[in-house]
């Protein structure tokens, strides 16, 4: 929103959530609330690991805000203060509560539970993180497991197709658009997301996958890259082409849409020509971001044990 006056801008769902619930707290007890029903005031700590999880999987950029966030529901899950639906996923993907680090939350904990939305029923994983009791949360945690190494073998197939595509772009890459929009009929609609991550990393630009919906529209999700948000290009697309997407939203670095199949290349074309627009050509080379060279004396395990335990880390 415009008009906030929030210090950060880049919450996730789960933060915008977790700061409701505190308002809310803070609101009933100084209306004096809990005590005259002698309720004890709910501590919204206990909640972190949750918010922290899904700050991470959301991919939002981690300003001191996140960073705190995270850091603090992290700690509670090394010390063994989590819900059992986590403690069960992260027995799965064999990973140790007090070794964990923020890649665990987004590149073990999080693909499970999105697998479930993803190519079956969502309501599964949101069972898990609200089961309390450990052996349910394992059964649960397995079945995720087994519909992520699905997802995986769909993804896989997904990517030749990709690659294929990948390999005729980059013949003509000195001329390839500044965004990349890409269909394929036979894609599967759950694993858009990660396809477009994956050509985002390889062509350094923003891209959007989409798959079939399968009722004449197809489902897009987009990655974007440093200095142009994605959910603001949509709107921008939206105000300039009026009916071309049927519905859009996200955030900067990742949105998502749906559009009517035979208005694809239109959409492809608009959009390539909206980031050639609005991003510097500079901004399309990648870039490697380093604080500087290490020492010899520097390259230990210590150092990296110490550089890991200092996490997390991310874009701010």
């Amino acid at each position: 929103m415009r008009d906030c006056n929030f210090p950060s801008k880049s919450l996730a769902g789960v933060g915008v959530a977790f700061y409701l619930m505190l308002a809310l707290r803070t609101f009933l007890r100084d209306q004096g609330w809990f005590d005259e029903r002698g309720i004890a005031i709910p501590n919204l700590a206990e909640l972190l690991d949750l918010v922290a999880l899904g700050t991470v999987a959301d991919v939002v950029p981690l300003d001191a805000n996140n960073r705190i966030l995270t850091w603090q529901g992290m700690s509670r899950i090394r010390a063994g203060k989590c819900r059992p639906g986590i403690k069960a996923l992260l027995e799965v993907a064999n990973r140790d509560p007090q070794k964990l680090a923020a890649s665990d939350l987004g590149f073990a904990l999080g693909p499970r539970l999105n697998a479930a939305g993803r190519l079956d029923d969502m309501s599964v994983g949101v069972a898990l993180l609200l089961c309390d009791n450990i052996g349910e949360a394992r059964v649960l945690a397995n079945e995720l497991d087994a519909l992520n190494q699905t997802r995986k073998e769909i993804e896989q197939g997904m990517q030749v197709e990709a690659l294929t595509l990948c390999e005729k772009l980059e013949r003509s890459r000195d001329t390839l658009p500044g965004g990349l929009a890409m269909y394929h009929p036979e894609w599967h609609q759950g694993v858009v997301g990660i396809l477009a991550s994956r050509i985002k990393e390889r062509f350094h630009r923003p891209v959007i996958a989409f798959a079939p919906a399968g009722d004449g529209t197809l489902k897009g999700s987009g990655r974007s890259i440093q200095g142009l948000h994605m959910r603001d290009a949509l709107e921008r697309l939206d105000t300039l082409y009026p009916g071309m997407m049927l519905k859009f939203g996200g955030h900067a670095m990742a949105a998502g849409l749906s559009l009517e199949e035979e208005k694809f290349e239109l959409f492809q074309q608009r959009f390539g020509e909206l980031v050639t627009e609005w991003l510097d050509p500079s901004l399309l080379q990648g870039e490697v971001v380093s604080d500087g060279p290490l020492s010899p004396a520097e390259m230990t395990m210590e150092v990296a044990q110490l550089l890991r335990d200092a996490g997390p880390w991310g874009q701010m």
